[in-house]
């Protein structure tokens, strides 16, 4: 069985240009980018509306060769808060609308790397911003091992504003015996100034699990066969989805929301897999601002159901079910607000002992 999950970007997939970046030395840090002095900068290119997040040149240490089995294990083990390889801090430059992300890796000598092969996943945090549904910091995006990049139009915008406490985090995928000397990881995000004209309508992240337990990993076993998994949530704010995505792993079928109270199915999301059960991605749904996305009302329930089938001999073992997506809210001035006392936002902020590394000044410049 494969490593690969049905990680796929919630918006449509889009090119970037590449932009140039000022030269990296190719001499790795002693480290695999971790740490208070891991060499990330995030410069704004106000010419082409982008900021440039660099981390590196990193090494990404061996992990081993695998069997398929014991590769599919390894994507399963521990995905939560302090389980990455990088966690590190950064400070966003500028007050903007965000449309669109890009990501490439490179080598010692510039050469495009292999995504899947180098990075399993990565997600970039907000630490003065909470989710929606759960009391942790907004994860502004996750992608994947084959997750590509995506855009949305310039009439919907996310805002970020300048010195929000941010953070990568990254986990590799090196399974080889030799480590991968002078990796740089660029983040490209395309941006909408904040006083562009007329306002974006605002959307910010949305996102529901399963088997959600802060620092504790989210990952749950199903019998031979398959089965379901559900979780019910209460919105605190009213929103309209305009967009949904998933995340499955391998034997996963679908993940749908459904209205708790009239049982309705709101919206559902399948997975796309291979005669043997293999997930290689997610669909997703694009409703659009003035589409049919299901408006979530403040104060009514919704259950999050994940559906496994297949694997007839053996037991399911970590099995996910995420689903996530961009959500219109009725008033943004409602969003929930973070509480930083909260048990579960410690966990983001220093989990399992680890400790947090201050944000540094955001770097300014011309790419």
């Amino acid at each position: 069985m494969s490593r690969r999950s049905g990680s796929r970007a919630i918006a449509a997939s889009a090119a970037i240009p590449l932009l140039a970046i000022a030269s990296l030395s190719a001499t790795s840090p002693p480290h695999g980018c971790e740490g208070p002095h891991a060499p990330i900068k995030a410069v704004m290119n106000s010419a082409k509306h982008a900021v440039v997040i660099t981390l590196g040149p990193c090494i990404v240490p061996a992990m081993g060769t695998m069997d398929m089995p014991g590769m599919s294990k390894m994507a399963m083990m521990g995905h939560g808060p302090g389980n990455e390889d990088v966690r590190v801090h950064f400070r966003w430059p500028a007050n903007v609308w965000m449309r669109s992300f890009d990501l490439r890796l490179f080598d010692k000598d510039h050469k495009r790397l292999n995504q899947p092969t180098t990075m399993h996943h990565m997600e970039l945090l907000d630490f003065d911003r909470r989710q929606v549904l759960y009391p942790m910091v907004e994860r502004v995006f996750g992608m994947g091992e084959e997750t590509g990049s995506a855009k949305i139009p310039k009439s919907v915008g996310l805002p970020l504003d300048a010195g929000m406490d941010m953070a990568l985090y990254v986990m590799w995928n090196n399974h080889t015996d030799k480590n991968l000397d002078g990796v740089t990881l660029q983040l490209t995000i395309d941006y909408s100034p904040r006083n562009l004209a007329p306002r974006p309508t605002i959307v910010l992240p949305f996102k529901a699990d399963v088997n959600i337990h802060p620092g504790a990993g989210d990952a749950f076993d199903l019998p031979p066969g398959g089965g379901s998994k559900s979780a019910v949530f209460t919105m605190e704010v009213s929103g309209r989805l305009i967009a949904v995505g998933g995340h499955l792993h391998d034997y996963g079928k679908e993940l749908r929301l459904e209205d708790v109270a009239t049982g309705k199915v709101l919206t559902r999301v399948h997975a796309l897999r291979t005669p043997t059960g293999e997930v290689t991605g997610v669909s997703h749904g694009l409703y659009g601002i003035f589409g049919r996305g299901p408006h979530l009302v403040a104060g009514r329930q919704y259950r999050l159901v994940a559906v496994y089938q297949g694997s007839p001999r053996d037991s399911i073992t970590g099995a996910m079910g995420l689903m996530g997506g961009i959500i219109a809210p009725d008033h943004y001035s409602e969003w929930p607000k973070l509480d930083r006392t909260n048990p579960d936002y410690l966990i983001d902020l220093n989990p399992k002992g680890r400790q947090a590394v201050a944000a540094a000044p955001p770097v300014q410049g011309r790419d």
